[in-house]
């Protein structure tokens, strides 16, 4: 694939030695994808009249949290090989990082910033959980260009094969070796699932946070189901491999959300009486 998208050549830095400076793929794509995000819900923000500058701040701070989250799961889950090479941590600047550990780290942010300056939490997850799968979404198509989160071997028909060196060199992945596309299986489901908060979101479900439940269910369910065709092992896996550290998050994702949307319709329900 295309993990490098502009190659600026090696040179040799102070404290960092000899580095290679490139562009890559991967971050502009999944920065696109962020901008996106942004955009669609600051827009949802202000349908619902809600003042744009501690929005704006929400959004930013959300996603700040959820990139540093991701990078700091990921060190967590291989503890002892960062604490071995510090200077590993570095790179992750260039990594993903675990995607679930950044929207736990998100959520989180959202809701102290939220609740600190006395905005509607529940009108506003609602609101940004499309955004939020969609940037998810844009983000995977970044993967698979860069060959991070790569599949289990074969794949049959729809199986791709990465051949570029330098995704080899910053990723791991197997080169030249039949490989099935999750990247782009979860792309569609993330890109499916915005399409379909957003139409719920367009039919004002109530109580308010019904629709950011359903994300953390159906958003666990595919990213859940899907784990079970990753090769990668970075994301960490436990309990002799049976499930890796996503597929926890997933479990508690819905469980959680489950247990939200059930207290939602009680709600709902005693308010009807």
């Amino acid at each position: 694939m295309h993990p490098i998208l502009i190659d600026f050549g090696t040179f040799n830095l102070p404290l960092f030695g000899t580095t290679h400076l490139f562009l890559p793929t991967y971050g502009v794509v999944f920065a696109l994808g962020a901008l996106s995000a942004w955009w669609w819900f600051l827009r949802r923000a202000a349908a619902l009249g809600l003042p744009a500058e501690p929005v704006f701040n929400l959004a930013f701070y959300a996603l700040l949290a959820g990139l540093l989250g991701a990078k700091v799961t990921l060190v967590l889950v291989d503890l002892r090989y960062y604490l071995d090479h510090p200077r590993e941590v570095i790179d992750t600047i260039r990594s993903a990082g675990v995607l679930m550990g950044g929207v736990l780290a998100g959520v989180s942010a959202f809701i102290l910033y939220a609740r600190a300056r006395g905005l509607p939490i529940l009108a506003l997850g609602d609101a940004i959980v499309a955004p939020l799968a969609l940037a998810q979404g844009i983000g995977r198509i970044g993967c698979f260009l860069a060959g991070c989160c790569w599949g289990v071997p074969g794949g049959g028909f729809c199986s791709v094969r990465f051949t570029n060196p330098a995704a080899h060199d910053q990723t791991g992945v197997p080169l030249d070796t039949p490989l099935f596309p999750v990247q782009l299986f979860q792309a569609a489901a993330d890109l499916a699932l915005a399409a379909y908060l957003g139409w719920l979101w367009r039919r004002k479900l109530r109580p308010d946070g019904t629709t950011a439940w359903l994300y953390f269910v159906l958003y666990g369910a595919s990213r859940g189901t899907l784990e079970f065709f990753r090769g990668d092992t970075v994301r960490g896996l436990w309990f002799g491999g049976a499930l890796s550290t996503s597929q926890i998050f997933s479990i508690a994702a819905i469980v959680f959300g489950t247990i939200m949307l059930f207290r939602g319709r009680r709600v709902a329900a005693s308010e009807d009486r």
